[in-house]
């Protein structure tokens, strides 16, 4: 008999950003996964004149001593600066040709060397772009330097972590919504749209089938829209934040008095994000010839506000949704709080990597 799970823990999974790091860690049982530990911490409460993997160690660190993760085996993603992407088109051809040639491209893309010690390179076939006669694939290609990669790998190290798997943002967010599905069994040519909202900037992507099919980074974030509220009522960008938190939990009554002018100060940077993503998707609907996405799933801290998913919904004119990555999840405590979900959903998916049924998007190397 197929079974979902394997036994054991599952391994740590590290959402490395810009601004935090997360840490989820998953215990797989009988009636289904059960939250092992969780912890978020803050980049900014620790020294600014470290150097960033300096920041990471001392997260890591604070999180692995407070929290109960268990073992050190554990799946990262980097930061989404740190990852460099294209997108190519080139004639069609098998695999391996097609392997060799990208790395020839990519050299001249992204100007650094790919092989053993060095850069790594993955790719992903979006389909065919006819023009007339002439028929090329378009290749999604994500490629990080080798002293990038050396350098976060050794710092994990040092905090005695053993590195399994490095995987990219949109492979583990994907796989944390799917997560509980054995088979895709969706209609074909069936899309979805994800939208992971940092805090310097966005990650947007579509996925036809359960393949990735469109990527791109949007330098619009958490950052762009605490800065606009902070100009507007005189306030630091830090406070803005914390503003936008606690009129979140507050009921619609309560929060009445501050929800318009939070509203009117943060529209302009969701409305600029909103014609970004537009254009997006007017580009995969005319390369393509496919449909536009019908709905938007965000995930990130941003995504638990309403009032970002209610103005981009309305710069769109379709569904935003939150993601739920954690939903039927067992023992979820105060850290991952199901009103927070949105922002485990990268940190989640990695901590899945693992797991035999779990839908798994996988890039060509």
């Amino acid at each position: 008999m197929f079974k979902l799970f394997k036994p054991g823990i599952c391994p740590i999974g590290i959402d490395v950003g810009s601004h935090a790091v997360r840490m989820v860690q998953f215990q797989p049982g009988k009636d289904g996964l059960r939250l092992q530990s969780a912890a978020r911490v803050e980049l900014e409460s620790l020294d600014d004149g470290a150097s960033s993997t300096t920041r990471l160690a001392a997260a890591l660190r604070h999180a692995l001593s407070n929290q109960e993760f268990r073992g050190r085996h554990a799946t990262l993603s980097l930061p989404a600066a740190s990852v460099h992407s294209k997108s190519v088109r080139l004639p069609q051809m098998p695999d391996s040709d097609l392997s060799q040639a990208l790395i020839w491209e990519a050299k001249d893309r992204f100007g650094f060397e790919f092989g053993d010690n060095a850069g790594q390179l993955v790719w992903f076939r979006a389909g065919e772009v006819r023009r007339g006669t002439e028929v090329k694939d378009e290749i999604l290609l994500f490629a990080v330097e080798g002293t990038v990669l050396n350098d976060y790998i050794q710092c994990l190290s040092e905090v005695g972590l053993r590195v399994g798997a490095i995987d990219l943002s949109p492979c583990a967010i994907y796989r944390s919504l799917r997560r509980k599905a054995l088979d895709p069994a969706q209609p074909n040519g069936s899309l979805t749209a994800l939208l992971d909202l940092g805090h310097h900037g966005s990650q947007f992507f579509i996925l036809r089938d359960g393949e990735l099919v469109f990527y791109k980074y949007v330098d619009i974030g958490g950052k762009a829209i605490n800065q606009a509220v902070a100009e507007k009522l005189g306030i630091t960008p830090t406070e803005a934040q914390q503003m936008r938190v606690r009129m979140d939990l507050e009921s619609a009554e309560e929060a009445a008095p501050l929800a318009q002018a939070l509203a009117d100060a943060i529209r302009a940077p969701l409305e600029e994000l909103g014609r970004e993503l537009d254009m997006c998707m007017r580009y995969y609907v005319v390369t393509f010839r496919g449909n536009r996405p019908e709905a938007i799933t965000v995930a990130g801290r941003q995504a638990s506000s309403p009032q970002v998913r209610q103005i981009l919904a309305s710069a769109l004119g379709l569904n935003v949704e939150e993601a739920q990555p954690l939903r039927g999840v067992h023992d979820l405590g105060d850290t991952a709080r199901p009103d927070r979900s949105g922002e485990w959903a990268l940190a989640a998916g990695l901590s899945l990597y693992p797991i035999n049924g779990v839908p798994r998007m996988e890039a060509a190397a």
